[in-house]
């Protein structure tokens, strides 16, 4: 017997039937927190495994063969729900919940709830002491808070540590459903782009836009893709005014033709939409993470954020695949694309809290073409 399944048999110790994970974070979040998942199903084969999320982030798990149950929590809807929320919580007998929420309080209650065997969450520091106490009630399994070195997918496992986990890769599940594929094939041919057509999906925008390079700039890597490699670029954004702004700025200032369906696509429309892909272009945002989950070799544009902690993650990795610092960096198929300043990573809201990154204004097409892993790039 070697040493990953001695440590699978001393984690099936004692029993999980009912697992739990919490995830009240963003889309990307709830993707990454997939890995986990599956280490937990590969170590629990026999137990059920269910997520508890925020509204329209489970969109990323539907299909997911490895998730028994997916229940959406939906801020703002009132007292009722809440308590039917609790009552499911309470009902379904858990044997081990783990709250990747980050220490918040709605996590925490939740995870009380339960009253499961073994409660999983972060012990918050640098705050006053009696932030803690909610934090001290509800999970009897605390843990420090993860540090700033690692992937949020490594900092997950760290998290339960405890349990001795056995895995031998760590990859992000995200299932394409057939529905989508037919839909989003459809909405393409209708726009003139056949099946055989190579296409790039450029999503260049995110919900703080601080993250994003100038239109223009985007612009230009389309032109660049289509005069110089022949890919058909399209266009996505979240469905809000500010996005779409933005797009409508890059269709403006384009020279060639992409297609543009920002705001046009749901979570999994979007998924298929990448699967068709043979490259994508990006910044630190969900879309990027679910090009990676499906293998598509990515560019992603970092600017102030930190790639160390949220690059995209390259599947059947096992290791820490991006340094703090040093400008671009390629781990499997997916390439950062960020300039090799001391300031940067910064992790503020632009430089000097304006909104504005000069990391990515000052950022050239030239650098962000050169960032492209050709090599895994199937034209």
């Amino acid at each position: 017997m070697n040493d990953w399944e001695e440590q699978r048999v001393a984690a099936a110790l004692p029993t999980c039937r009912r697992i739990l994970v919490i995830k009240f974070k963003h889309i990307g979040d709830v993707l990454l927190a997939t890995p986990l998942v599956r280490v937990l199903h590969e170590n629990h084969p026999q137990a059920t495994i269910s997520l508890l999320v925020i509204g329209t982030t489970g969109a990323v798990l539907e299909g997911n063969p490895l998730i028994a149950c997916v229940w959406r929590y939906e801020r703002g809807d009132g007292l009722v729900p809440l308590l039917t929320l609790y009552r499911w919580l309470y009902r379904s007998r858990f044997d081990l919940v783990i709250d990747l929420s980050g220490g918040g309080d709605r996590g925490a209650i939740c995870t009380w709830v339960t009253q499961a065997r073994d409660r999983f969450g972060h012990l918050k520091t640098r705050v006053p002491w009696y932030r803690n106490l909610i934090n001290r009630l509800a999970y009897n399994r605390l843990q420090p808070e993860p540090d700033h070195e690692h992937h949020t997918i490594l900092r997950d496992l760290a998290m339960v540590a405890p349990l001795h986990l056995g895995y031998d890769r760590l990859s992000v599940t995200l299932p394409v459903l057939a529905g989508s594929r037919k839909k989003v094939n459809t909405l393409l041919v209708g726009k003139g782009i056949s099946e055989a057509t190579a296409i790039c999906v450029i999503h260049p925008t995110s919900r703080w836009m601080f993250k994003c390079p100038p239109p223009g700039t985007m612009a230009q890597v389309a032109d660049a893709l289509w005069e110089q490699h022949g890919l058909r670029v399209v266009f996505t954004c979240a469905d809000n005014p500010v996005e779409k702004n933005y797009i409508a700025k890059v269709m403006g200032a384009v020279r060639s033709a992409p297609l543009s369906l920002g705001g046009q696509l749901e979570l999994q429309e979007m998924a298929a939409l990448l699967a068709r892909a043979v490259l994508y272009v990006g910044v630190d945002t969900a879309p990027s993470h679910m090009a990676a989950a499906l293998d598509i070799p990515s560019v992603v544009i970092f600017g102030p954020t930190k790639p160390h902690l949220w690059g995209p993650w390259p599947n059947g990795t096992l290791q820490q695949p991006y340094p703090r610092g040093g400008g671009h960096h390629q781990a499997g198929h997916h390439r950062i694309c960020r300039m090799d300043w001391a300031c940067v990573p910064c992790d503020r809201d632009g430089c000097d809290g304006s909104k504005v990154s000069r990391c990515l204004i000052e950022m050239t097409v030239e650098e962000i073409m050169a960032s492209i892993p050709w090599s895994k790039v199937g034209v």
